[in-house]
């Protein structure tokens, strides 16, 4: 299990027990669940713990192919550099001039200016 899931499962545990505390008290409290499958596993969550069956061998491979293919697809996004944002009408976009130190590319309605920021207000130097 990856950190990031891990801790999001505490944080999760964590404000379940909380959410449970206000309710009715639930120190000193067990919760069985019984399978009648001959090989037991136990997965451990903080202080609670699951026993059952193991999942048959199909489904885990299915599932470790499933989540391979969804990682795949999240790393071809979080590889590209930057943000794609579409223009829309009387919005400029500004980015900055490669090579020129203080000049900006405003681009509204179609329209490709260069310019500078004086007073917090966009003049076109071109």
């Amino acid at each position: 299990m990856s950190v990031l899931a891990n801790q999001a499962l505490n944080c999760y545990v964590k404000g379940m027990s909380k959410q449970a505390n206000k309710k009715h008290s639930s120190v000193g409290q067990v919760v069985t669940v019984r399978t009648d499958g001959s090989r037991k596993f136990k997965t451990k969550f903080g202080g609670v713990t699951i026993t059952g069956s193991r999942p048959a061998a199909e489904i885990v491979t299915r599932n470790v192919e499933r989540s391979s293919m969804a990682l795949e697809r999240v790393g071809k996004k979080l590889t590209k550099p930057g943000i794609a944002i579409r223009p829309k009408r009387n919005v400029p976009q500004y980015s900055v001039a490669e090579d020129e130190i203080g000049v900006f590319i405003r681009r509204l309605n179609g329209r490709v200016e260069r310019g500078r920021l004086v007073k917090g207000v966009f003049r076109v130097i071109d």
